[in-house]
């Protein structure tokens, strides 16, 4: 769907008297910032090969139903498989810079983790494993060595006995502190029930947490070292063959000898 198609559908909700402007941060949709007299609004223009990226419009649609009125949840006038509108959430990008910074993001992922709706767990549950399967299978350049490498470690992962719901894409860009200092999570594409240790490791690359930063996280949830670099080995190796789904032009074979040399030693003392 294209600008001029959906502005139409949405003139009940925007009005006509609209500015727009492009938003040139997405990198899978169209997103334009709608500007009335009135209001504000993120307006997603989706691509409709998502699915090809593991994207669930449905999944989406329902998730985002169901967490809507929570303080970090986006405010959603219009969905669609097509649209998604919302409100425009001023502020800036969220940078957990100190400890205590730190924390409100792990008390985020912690209070995301915890909801028990049922709605939400019966969801389509997106497994990083079956994600890196999915991707491979789009095609493209793959070093072969990194391939072998990353579906042997696909094949000893174990799923873990509870999933939770989990976001998958957790960055900068998709958490905005608002002036009032309430953070709101952005971009729920990716989110479904889950490994909370892969969520977990999306979140340390993610952010490019430090040593000091990862210990922390480490300590507050109780997890062993090697159960995280695992988890992080899986969660970078996906969001390399991600990039090379969206961007076919660039190999990204550098990349993907970069990390077997970064994940090798790591994998080889297990």
């Amino acid at each position: 769907m294209q600008l001029h198609q959906a502005l139409p559908i949405l003139r009940d909700i925007i009005g006509d008297n609209v500015q727009v402007r492009r938003v040139p941060s997405g990198l899978t949709n169209a997103v334009y910032r709608l500007t009335t007299p009135e209001s504000s609004w993120a307006l997603r223009i989706n691509n409709p090969q998502g699915h090809r990226l593991g994207i669930n419009r449905q999944r989406e649609l329902d998730i985002l139903a169901h967490v809507k009125g929570q303080p970090w949840a986006p405010v959603v006038a219009w969905a669609s498989h097509q649209l998604l509108l919302t409100e425009w959430h001023s502020g800036a990008d969220f940078h957990p810079s100190t400890a205590d910074s730190l924390e409100t993001l792990c008390a985020l992922i912690e209070t995301i983790h915890g909801l028990t709706d049922a709605h939400l767990l019966d969801q389509p549950a997106l497994l990083v494993p079956d994600q890196i399967q999915l991707l491979l299978a789009q095609g493209g350049a793959v070093d072969p060595l990194f391939q072998a490498q990353v579906l042997a470690e696909c094949e000893r992962y174990q799923a873990p006995d509870r999933l939770v719901l989990c976001h998958h894409d957790w960055h900068a860009g998709n958490l905005i502190q608002q002036p009032s200092q309430q953070l709101v999570l952005l971009d729920w594409e990716y989110a479904a029930p889950g490994d909370a240790r892969l969520d977990l490791a999306c979140l340390l690359s993610g952010f490019k947490l430090s040593v000091t930063q990862r210990q922390q996280v480490l300590e507050r949830f109780q997890l062993e070292p090697d159960t995280l670099l695992t988890a992080q080995c899986l969660a970078d190796a996906m969001s390399l063959l991600w990039y090379r789904v969206r961007c076919p032009t660039r190999p990204y074979l550098a990349e993907q000898h970069q990390w077997r040399v970064r994940w090798q030693a790591h994998l080889d003392t297990r």
